[in-house]
């Protein structure tokens, strides 16, 4: 039986006063792909980190499979804004404890940049946008060739094509990782181990051998489980603690031993007890919504938005009205915030919302908090009561709707962890009432936990919701219906989440009668109306180009993955001059791909 890569034996951490984990032990072996989750705050990017030794635990020791090499990539990874992007591998390689010669380091840097989707080497780290570093941040993790990746939020800043690249990266060339993600479509097509750390669970984890979904249901049978052993302890403790009171005396030694047996099972069922009220309960909280009758709450007509020399949505009309959630798709710059910012503009010629309309704004960029207040002065403005729904109520029970327990009221925010002030964000906005709530990756840095808290709310909403994710089961459970943009003015009503990313990935042609085309004369369902627009004639090569081009990618597509296959063994033979021949042939076939897939979409739209 091989070594275990990582053996963690009663790993123990406190941040501040916050005790984080005590005690953990359990192993990491060859070939497992573990799906790492649990609470906001429950320390699992600080466990990751431990692991990687970033940081050091408390207490409690850890085994390394001797020689292994383990990559890291962090939640955020700085980089020196005057490096290209070559440089940065290649003085990672550099400073690695691998001894590599120039040539290798070349060759990796080549290799992984390649891989990664980088065409320019020489770009400079400031031109990047966040998705594009994040690819940077795994390139230097892949460069590696770690036998163990530990990725926290690896999809976090990517955008829909990046996110399917590093899933089909990951299930297809690292046996072996952990990972954390808020995205449970991800974590779940993609592991076979989870590992949820939290108090709820005797060891401090709750591990199966399970993809996401399985685990969940095996969580669910534990957590009844313990609950139906905590009234079965409660019944034999009160018939113990009944024969204690009747004075019995401790002279025997078989009464001297069921006593002893009756303080371990008063003990055993403390612990219990406090187990399975660390559980989280669902938020049954909903939104102060209006009363309001107007089906139309926002309406949009011939809005054009984009810059002087840049136009990303063309003539978009539609109407939105209440109890409806529309879903915004487009990749990386394609213009959702952009359309999210002239909705939130009355006076923007083409947009005009009813009257006296209220919308909560939950923005990407989220507002600096007062790191030295605590949630209960954060959230109550100083009192202990906040007004929701016209009623005074207590800032802890309200808190507590957004899995914040009595011991967090007090602490200083500065101490909160990523996720527990996204929570506590979302928590402020929505004290105000509204009749639009516009939520713009809502679900970033937010535990599963909250997330679903977050979708109970929507479902319960009565207006109209504008949601920005690339969490695909919260798109699927929650909107009714789509917008995808593509970034060069056209745009698409869609009825499913599945139809815009065909179309997102190009992968084939979108059937009319899928989509949702509504003219610019009548409002299907009081929502939508799109503008008819006026269909170029294609010219004979371009029709021709048409009718061809999936099955020049499928063919250009093969090309690539045979390369790979060659650079994959060349690496294998350190084979310099070939790596190099082929690293370039798979540039050119990439921008092929690319240019193919340009076309089509401006040729289709």
């Amino acid at each position: 039986m091989p070594t275990p890569f990582i053996t963690a034996s009663e790993i123990s951490k406190t941040l501040g006063t916050k005790n984080l984990f005590e005690d953990l032990s359990f192993g990491v072996n060859e070939k497992e792909r573990i799906g790492l989750i649990g609470t906001n705050g429950a320390g699992k990017s600080t466990l990751l980190k431990i692991l990687s030794q970033e940081i050091d635990s408390d207490s409690g020791e850890l085994i390394y499979r001797n020689k292994i090499k383990i990559s890291y990539v962090p939640q955020e990874e700085e980089f020196l804004n005057q490096d290209s992007i070559s440089d940065v591998l290649k003085n990672a390689l550099t400073e690695s404890s691998e001894i590599l010669s120039k040539e290798e380091i070349e060759t990796r840097t080549q290799i992984h940049l390649s891989f990664c989707g980088f065409e320019d080497f020489s770009e400079p780290v400031s031109q990047l946008s966040g998705g594009w570093k994040k690819r940077l941040s795994l390139a230097k993790a892949f460069a590696h060739e770690p036998d163990l990746l530990l990725l926290d939020e690896p999809t976090n800043h990517l955008d829909w094509e990046g996110i399917f690249w590093l899933e089909n990266t990951l299930k297809n060339n690292h046996p072996s990782f952990i990972v954390i993600s808020h995205d449970r479509d991800f974590i779940n097509n993609l592991t076979n181990k989870t590992i949820e750390i939290g108090k709820a669970f005797e060891k401090g984890y709750l591990s199966f051998p399970l993809p996401y979904y399985k685990f969940i249901e095996q969580k669910e049978e534990l957590l009844n489980t313990q609950r139906r052993t905590q009234k079965s302890l409660e019944n034999t403790a009160l018939r113990e603690d009944k024969w204690l009171k009747a004075g019995v005396k401790a002279r025997t030694t078989k009464n001297q031993g069921r006593i002893k047996e009756a303080h371990k099972l008063f003990n055993d069922l403390d612990d219990l007890k406090q187990r399975n009220n660390s559980v989280l309960k669902r938020s049954q909280i909903t939104i102060q919504a209006s009363d309001r009758k107007t089906k139309k709450l926002i309406e949009v007509k011939d809005l054009n938005v984009g810059y002087s020399d840049l136009k990303l949505i063309g003539s978009l009309t539609f109407t939105l009205g209440p109890k409806t959630t529309l879903g915004l798709v487009g990749h990386n710059g394609c213009g959702k915030t952009s359309l999210i910012r002239a909705l939130l503009s009355p006076d923007r010629k083409g947009v005009k919302h009813a009257k006296d309309i209220q919308i909560v704004y939950f923005s990407q960029d989220r507002e600096s908090l007062p790191e030295d207040s605590n949630l209960m002065d954060y959230l109550g403005d100083g009192s202990r009561y906040v007004i929701f729904k016209d009623q005074n109520i207590h800032v802890a029970s309200y808190a507590s709707q957004f899995l914040f327990g009595s011991d967090k009221m007090t602490i200083k925010i500065s101490e909160l962890s990523g996720g527990e002030r996204a929570r506590l964000s979302l928590a402020k906005i929505l004290l105000k009432p509204c009749d639009v709530l516009i939520l713009d990756e809502p679900t970033n840095d937010l535990d599963v936990e909250t997330i679903e808290v977050l979708e109970n709310i929507i479902e319960q909403f009565n207006g109209l919701c504008i949601l920005v994710s690339h969490d695909r089961k919260f798109l699927k459970k929650l909107c009714s219906k789509f917008l995808y943009l593509s970034g060069n003015k056209d745009w698409t009503f869609y009825a499913s989440l599945g139809q815009c990313l065909d179309h997102l990935k190009n992968k084939k042609k979108n059937k009319t009668n899928e989509s949702i085309n509504i003219s610019k004369d009548n409002v299907l369902n009081n929502e939508y109306e799109e503008q008819s627009k006026s269909k170029q004639k294609l010219s004979y090569l371009d029709k021709k180009f048409l009718n061809k081009v999936e099955k020049l990618i499928e063919k250009e597509e093969e090309k690539l993955n045979a390369l790979n296959s060659k650079l994959t063994e060349a690496s294998s033979k350190k084979d310099t001059e070939q790596i190099k021949e082929l690293s370039i042939e798979i540039s050119y076939i990439q921008k092929n791909i690319k240019d193919h897939y340009a076309k089509w979409e401006e040729l289709e739209s």
